[in-house]
């Protein structure tokens, strides 16, 4: 299961970059959000649920499928706000690279609108989704 959160990681990781943003996971360093001429896209994992799991007898695999709920956190550049349209674009495009990824299994998807962060001084937007992965593992003694 491990592998697959890699994967998904780094699929999020390059549609951010691919729709200008600069990406960072939750705990980057804090002076990353005072870069100004960047927008920036924080990848969050808020959790997983279990669905379902199985034991095939005949193949000795146990499956588990999972729903990862990821967050989004994509900023504007820093300063005084006035690039909603290219930050509104960036996140449509992040949007619609993710519901349209074959490789993924979206069980649900949505934006916020954009406000304003005072305290980072840039345009923010959320992006919540679910994931569903199924995860392989042979078992020795069945």
């Amino acid at each position: 299961m491990r592998q697959s959160l890699i994967e998904l990681e780094s699929k999020v990781w390059s549609k951010l970059a691919h729709a200008g943003f600069e990406p960072m996971v939750e705990f980057s360093a804090v002076d990353s959000l005072l870069q100004p001429d960047d927008m920036l896209g924080v990848i969050c994992f808020e959790g997983a649920d279990v669905v379902a799991e199985a034991l095939v007898y005949e193949s000795g695999n146990f499956c588990v499928e999972t729903d990862h709920h990821i967050c989004l956190h994509l900023y504007g550049k820093s300063g005084d706000f006035v690039d909603y349209e290219e930050l509104r674009d960036a996140c449509y495009e992040v949007f619609f690279d993710i519901v349209s990824d074959e490789d993924l299994l979206i069980c649900k998807m949505e934006m916020s609108a954009a406000v304003q962060s005072m305290p980072l001084r840039r345009l923010e937007r959320t992006i919540k989704f679910t994931v569903r992965c199924t995860e392989k593992a042979e078992v020795e003694d069945v």
